[in-house]
């Protein structure tokens, strides 16, 4: 990568009046941190994009919707169809009975056409927010899945999918996430 330096050296006309012009010098090599730290901008943003592609997809949005959206979608309750989206991302019948609602009250929905509770919509939004997250870190949908069912020292043996069935956990698992994304040893 090629950038330009910047010479700010006045001349003495220049130092005399206190005015001066940064003048282009040499062109130089960048270096390999400075190269770097832009491709890992770069790959960043591209990741954020595409976390917010799957968290939008999961929701069964045609486009990525605003916090205040998720708000608005909550409250007026998702739809089940939703509920199946998650099973395609390798989540299981038993995860879902779990975090989300029993088999039982899912089938009862299904067949009476009814809509999942504000609740139970509440716990599909945060479902779908860490596994677009852990797809985004991982980069593979068969690790970030590896990842959430391993039981961890930090979430004292439980594995991060069990943490999600409370908002706290959840953000401890999201809290994660972002350090395994930084770098930082978790």
């Amino acid at each position: 990568m090629i950038r330009e330096k910047l010479t700010v050296k006045p001349s003495k006309a220049e130092a005399a009046t206190g005015t001066f012009v940064e003048q282009p010098a040499a062109r130089t090599e960048a270096s390999e941190t400075e190269t770097a730290s832009v491709v890992k901008v770069i790959t960043r943003e591209q990741r954020l994009r595409q976390e917010r592609a799957m968290f939008s997809a999961l929701l069964d949005q045609s486009t990525p919707p605003t916090e205040m959206n998720v708000v608005k979608l909550v409250r007026e309750r998702l739809p089940v169809r939703v509920v199946d989206l998650f099973f395609a991302e390798g989540i299981t019948q038993q995860e879902v009975n779990k975090l989300v609602t029993p088999r039982r009250t899912l089938t009862h929905r299904r067949a009476k056409a009814e809509r999942l509770t504000i609740d139970e919509s509440d716990r599909v939004v945060r479902l779908a927010r860490v596994i677009a997250q852990s797809e985004s870190v991982f980069d593979d949908k068969d690790k970030a899945m590896r990842w959430l069912r391993r039981p961890m020292k930090r979430f004292e043996g439980r594995t991060p999918i069990e943490m999600l069935d409370t908002d706290v956990g959840s953000r401890l698992v999201e809290e994660a996430l972002v350090q395994i994304d930084e770098g930082y040893f978790v």
